[in-house]
């Protein structure tokens, strides 16, 4: 909402459009001034028109406000009748909106209806006077109050004034009991809304400025309550005007800007570029980098290689790929070469004829290629692959054809090929386990993803991402504590995101509480925080000494970890190093093991 002290609105006439004003009956001319007959319009001059543009009839109002001589007027072309130049202009273009303008000294409100059938022209209206102006400006008005997507409320000093539907919407509280009720009257005890409206108000008038209120409704739902005010010529608050909005859809929004405008193209519309990512969230910049080149090479056919470790969700960037290609309309059909027995996986592939080996069905079955053509065919983990259908594949890929088992029939294909894998491909070139013309005709654009321990700005909006799924499909409404947080941003997740999903909806289903704590964590994850110091703790029943020696373990243990030697440690403590290695060796810590393991975790 604009904090300018004065609201201007356009207004605009449609005939497609509720029309304010019913139409006046027009009184036909044929020999001039005798036949006119004064009928009730209104106050409104109307004005009729053949298709060539030249005057067939009008009536008494007309006559009055443009000075027209009925006897000479009918018949005549428009630029010979009309001497107001911006009126003439007006009927000329004929436009489908209205539009206020002076007319011989008289504001009027000016719109032209166009006549189909059998009587084709069009008449001109006009509809003079500040009453009548005023009062057309007034139900545009609360036309388009209530058609904002966001609660609008106006106000005096004293009482409620406005109140669209989309407040009612919001808050669930109802626009008609608010509209005339004075400011200090409403019951601020019952709705946490009207409690914020009274307030807000009470702000904006004493600071005279823009105020905004942030609110959680009984319901669940967040609100933003921002209250504009309106000054007259002497700077005093005048009205006020408030704007409520949900923060849920706000922030349902948000998600949905940054999602798109990772992928925005150049010269896109919104409704071209409403392809949904699922699953893929893209803080890191490495991952932004990727989702830009998944962009680039989805617009072509050229075959992908996915490479990465187990559940960095491979899967996810080849739907996505599919997803926004050119063909998302065909089938996506995936298949794991290592979860399919190797002696089923030949006619799985091609498929077979009636008759083709003793298990055969009698009608035959279209092989994954077949059943792929036009789409896209993803192989994830393409290295457990047998090398004697390498070769067969090589040649797919190659030919763009198939041939059932049993057939003599060739098949042709169109197929954009996606593989993955989690394995070292040319190590296994090198060793003779993967065929490397197979390797090179896969490795057209490979796409490299990065462990999720290397792209840790990821790891917060997944967790919060998989949170929501699993609240609703639990019917809960867990929330993230800090210190559960800092550990899972800090933790290395050898799963990658697979790992993440899972944890977060073992908690969802197993923590006794709705705010997600460190001790709800898998005790592995949550031992490593301790030892790692990402996470103090010095648990219960202890005495004050014992309590101080656990907090100290975890201080050293931390220090050492995160400077690779005691000597670093102590200046990072602030102690001698002495110190450090006499209480390390009291406590029981290996330092030595503590700078091997971090050094450890920490490689790529």
């Amino acid at each position: 909402m604009s904090e300018h002290p004065f609201l201007i609105f356009v207004i605009l006439w449609s005939r497609q459009k509720t029309n304010m004003f019913s139409l006046p009956e027009t009184i036909p001319f044929s020999q001039g001034a005798e036949h006119l007959e004064r009928t009730p319009t209104n106050g409104t001059a109307l004005l009729n028109w053949d298709k060539t543009g030249h005057l067939k009839s009008l009536n008494t109002k007309a006559v009055e406000l443009l000075g027209l001589d009925p006897k000479q007027c009918l018949g005549q072309a428009a630029p010979e009748l009309l001497s107001c130049g911006k009126l003439l202009s007006f009927l000329q273009e004929a436009p489908d909106k209205g539009k206020i303008m002076q007319v011989n000294g008289q504001d009027c409100y000016v719109c032209l209806e166009q006549m189909q059938g059998p009587e084709q022209g069009s008449t001109l209206i006009l509809r003079p006077g500040q009453e009548q102006i005023d009062e057309y400006l007034q139900k545009e008005f609360t036309y388009l109050l209530d058609n904002s997507y966001d609660g609008i409320i106006v106000a005096d000093n004293l009482r409620i004034l406005k109140v669209n539907s989309s407040f009612g919407r919001i808050t669930g509280v109802s626009p008609s009991l608010l509209v005339g009720r004075y400011i200090d009257k409403l019951d601020a005890t019952k709705h946490v809304c009207l409690a914020a409206l009274v307030e807000v108000i009470r702000l904006t008038r004493h600071h005279k400025k823009t105020i905004t209120l942030q609110r959680k409704l009984r319901s669940g739902n967040e609100i933003f309550v921002t209250c504009n005010p309106v000054f007259n010529q002497r700077q005093q608050v005048d009205r006020v005007v408030i704007n409520v909005r949900d923060i849920k859809e706000l922030k349902k929004l948000e998600d949905q800007i940054k999602k798109l405008s990772v992928l925005r193209r150049e010269g896109e519309t919104p409704q071209q570029h409403h392809a949904a990512l699922g699953e893929i969230v893209a803080e890191s910049p490495s991952m932004k980098r990727l989702l830009q080149l998944v962009l680039r090479v989805s617009q072509v056919n050229s075959t992908v290689l996915l490479s990465g470790e187990s559940g960095t969700g491979k899967d996810v960037v080849a739907r996505l790929i599919h997803r926004i290609s050119c063909c998302n309309k065909e089938p996506f059909v995936s298949v794991n070469c290592g979860a399919v027995p190797e002696n089923l996986l030949e006619s799985e592939f091609f498929g077979y004829e009636k008759g083709a080996f003793t298990s055969a069905s009698r009608t035959g079955k279209p092989g994954l290629f077949e059943q792929a053509n036009g789409g896209t065919f993803f192989l994830d983990e393409v290295g457990e692959l047998p090398l004697n259908l390498q070769v067969k594949l090589l040649k797919v890929i190659q030919d763009q054809s198939c041939r059932r088992l049993g057939s003599t029939r060739n098949i042709d294909l169109n197929i954009r090929f996606i593989a993955a894998s989690n394995r070292d491909l040319r190590k296994m070139v090198a060793e003779g386990q993967f065929r490397e013309d197979l390797f090179y005709r896969l490795y057209v654009v490979p796409i490299n993803i990065d462990p999720l321990r290397q792209r840790r700005d990821d790891i917060l909006p997944l967790a919060i991402m998989f949170l929501k799924e699993f609240n609703e499909k639990y019917g809960t409404s867990r929330s993230l504590g800090h210190e559960l947080i800092s550990i899972l941003e800090s933790y290395n997740w050898p799963g990658n995101v697979r790992e993440l999903q899972n944890v977060i909806e073992r908690l969802v289903v197993t923590a006794d509480s709705d705010i997600l704590r460190a001790h709800h964590l898998p005790n592995s994850i949550y031992q490593e925080a301790l030892e790692d110091g990402v996470y103090w703790w010095v648990g219960e029943n202890l005495n004050l000494r014992q309590a101080r020696d656990a907090l100290e373990r975890q201080m050293i243990q931390k220090a050492v970890a995160k400077t690779g030697n005691a000597r670093k440690a102590s200046h990072l403590l602030g102690i001698d190093h002495s110190t450090v290695v006499r209480k390390a060796q009291r406590l029981g810590l290996n330092l030595k093991s503590v700078a091997s393991k971090s050094q450890q975790k920490n490689q790529p």
